[in-house]
């Protein structure tokens, strides 16, 4: 088998206007001995980091998915630092798929719609699954990572350690200290919280280069600067980190402001110490499908992220997936509860190419298209008190911060079946975004 080291790949499932094809990036003031000697030592780096991540785990049974997922399953328990795994929220398993299958009063006369919920592989019953009281994390397949970034910033969600650009207004958008651009359709609202609640429409988005992402997701947080804390779910595409074209089922969390990743500090999935897993069904990168049909059938995921008795859960299609334990947050951070709440999507422009990507936001298509043509987020909803009362998201800030690349759409005072909600994306890339 050949290795390549440090590449950038172009993704050919729709070909651009400007001809670039594949390519090793080269810093032009290295020689391309140096820096293919770099580019080596990273990649070294990181798959050394993911072998002995995976070293350590107690693994007790080995399966592979219908996709071609490796699983481990372990113990729940070896997952927490006292080897004690906390109790899922009373709150309910069930979602009202009435409230996902209809078109919002104001837009369409509350017609019937056929919206469906993902499913996962897990799902069918017939798919291989460990022994009783394990469950499952992936197995990265070492052979299909070969991104040129360093550990420190494939770990990280933004590329690279963050400033936070000063914002009177509290946006506090996280840059990158290079030369790579995060581009949002954003939502937020400003109100201590202890969860939220909604669906994200699901898409197979295209990315144009192995370093970008694209993602739809929902993110609590409080905080500012490097104190700054979040925790994160949604549905993202990203080349670098799962070795595919396709999206996965995301979490990520920091617990300093983006500033640093690894075990209890923050980073995706599994990727670091932090995540207790408990679901046998649903977990961090899976595979779900169908995903939604231009001009066809919608299908959701559906996300709440609660506070229980001091753990952050996220449930996931009706189930608990796992948490987030209190004791790596702060109690100026999110140990008590959140400040804010927000649901968006967003696009990393790597800066490793010319030009702006044409990675889609949503299915690059735009917000005036509305039902069936374009992605939506709805039925939003946060989580006002500790006793779990639910009230309706109404966002403070709503804006694209490229709005000729991405742009979105709110309905946040609508009535309707679909409760609060807003069409998102963008094509990237076109005459208007150069």
């Amino acid at each position: 088998m050949t290795i390549t080291y440090g590449t950038v790949e172009r993704n050919h499932r729709h070909e651009s206007s400007n001809g670039e094809s594949n390519q090793n990036r080269v810093d032009p003031g290295l020689g391309k001995a140096e820096e293919k000697r770099r580019a080596v030592e990273r990649l070294d780096e990181v798959r050394q980091f993911f072998r002995d991540q995976q070293a350590r785990r107690e693994v007790v049974a080995v399966t592979k998915t219908p996709l071609g997922q490796t699983l481990d399953w372990v113990p729940a328990e070896s997952l927490t630092a006292d080897g004690v795994v906390a109790d899922a929220p009373d709150e309910g398993g069930g979602v009202d798929l009435r409230s996902l299958c209809t078109v919002p009063a104001d837009t369409d006369g509350d017609q019937f719609r056929p919206a469906e919920l993902v499913t996962f592989e897990l799902d069918d019953r017939n798919v291989s699954r460990g022994p009783t009281g394990t469950v499952p994390l992936v197995r990265r397949d070492l052979d299909r990572l070969t991104t040129a970034k360093t550990l420190d910033d494939l770990l990280s969600k933004h590329g690279r350690a963050m400033r936070l650009q000063p914002d009177g207004a509290r946006a506090e958008v996280a840059l990158p200290e290079d030369g790579t651009v995060h581009k949002y359709a954003y939502t937020a609202q400003w109100v201590d919280c202890f969860g939220c609640e909604g669906n994200i429409n699901a898409w197979d988005p295209y990315g144009e280069w192995s370093d970008e992402f694209t993602l739809g997701q929902c993110a609590l947080a409080r905080g500012s600067g490097g104190s700054k804390q979040t925790i994160e779910a949604g549905h993202q595409q990203y080349r670098d980190l799962y070795g595919d074209w396709v999206p996965h089922l995301f979490i990520f969390y920091t617990t300093n402001g983006y500033t640093s990743s690894g075990d209890n500090k923050g980073g995706y999935n599994q990727d670091v110490r932090g995540w207790v897993q408990v679901s046998t069904r649903v977990f961090p990168e899976a595979l779900s499908s169908p995903v939604s049909v231009f001009g066809g059938t919608q299908y959701v995921l559906s996300l709440k992220w609660q506070l229980s008795q001091g753990n952050w859960w996220l449930r996931v299609n009706g189930e608990w997936m796992g948490y987030y334990p209190a004791s790596l947050f702060a109690t100026s951070g999110l140990r008590n509860g959140a400040e804010k709440c927000a649901w968006y999507g967003e696009v990393v422009d790597s800066g490793s190419h010319a030009g702006t990507t044409a990675t889609d936001m949503g299915n690059g298509h735009w917000p005036y298209e509305g039902w069936q043509h374009c992605a939506y987020m709805n039925n939003l909803l946060y989580q006002s008190t500790a006793g779990g009362q639910m009230t309706r998201y109404s966002p403070t800030s709503v804006y694209g911060s490229h709005s000729k690349c991405y742009n979105v759409e709110g309905h946040f005072d609508n009535t309707g079946s679909w409760g609060p909600y807003f069409w998102w994306g963008g094509s990237g890339k076109n005459s208007q975004c150069p």
